[in-house]
């Protein structure tokens, strides 16, 4: 397995192997690194869990709030206010490249679904700066998750781990990765 390093790459991962990319966005870690505990995937699963709350969605718009921020497996998360032109093109690029392989199963730009997952992400983000500039962890630490012999929930100072990285929980990229796929067999792609 090499790495993936092109946006033709990436789309067919998405199909093929969802886990590796799962397993990807659960090691970026959002706002620039600065935030251990809130990882791209974690975020993509919070703007699929919104999407998904309302009823008039779309399973376009359900797959897409998923795969929303899947190109950041190629450029990284950076802080929105050091995002430049260059690296939002790059991005539309691996976007356009995700679309063109899932035809007619995720939302074109300035659909409404489209532009329903980008209300939600913005919201979604402003919320997460908000709790962690109130010093509370955006999304809950399972208990179940041993950091040297204590359960996490014991390291946690704050809402900002002792440790300087945690490991991502599987159940959230099993989670994403399950979620992808069934939307995918869903729009008649797998």
């Amino acid at each position: 397995m090499g790495l993936i390093t092109t946006a033709e790459e990436l789309a067919e991962a998405i199909i093929t192997d969802p886990e590796r990319v799962a397993a990807c966005l659960g090691r970026i870690h959002r706002f620039g690194g600065q935030v251990p505990h809130c990882t791209v995937l974690r975020h993509s699963l919070e703007v699929y869990h919104r999407i998904d709350a309302d009823p008039d969605s779309s399973d376009a718009a359900r797959l897409w709030a998923l795969l929303h921020d899947a190109h950041e497996v190629l450029t990284g998360d950076v802080v929105r206010p050091f995002v430049n032109a260059r690296l939002r093109m790059d991005q539309q690029e691996i976007d356009n490249a995700i679309i063109r392989r899932l035809p007619l199963l995720v939302p074109l730009p300035d659909s409404i679904s489209w532009q329903q997952v980008v209300a939600v992400d913005r919201a979604v983000g402003e919320w997460e700066m908000l709790e962690i500039r109130q010093g509370h962890a955006p999304y809950p630490f399972p208990e179940f998750l041993v950091v040297q012999g204590q359960r996490f929930s014991e390291v946690v100072r704050g809402g900002v781990p002792e440790c300087p990285s945690v490991p991502e929980v599987y159940d959230w990229w099993q989670a994403w990765s399950r979620l992808v796929r069934e939307l995918i067999t869903i729009g008649g792609a797998a």
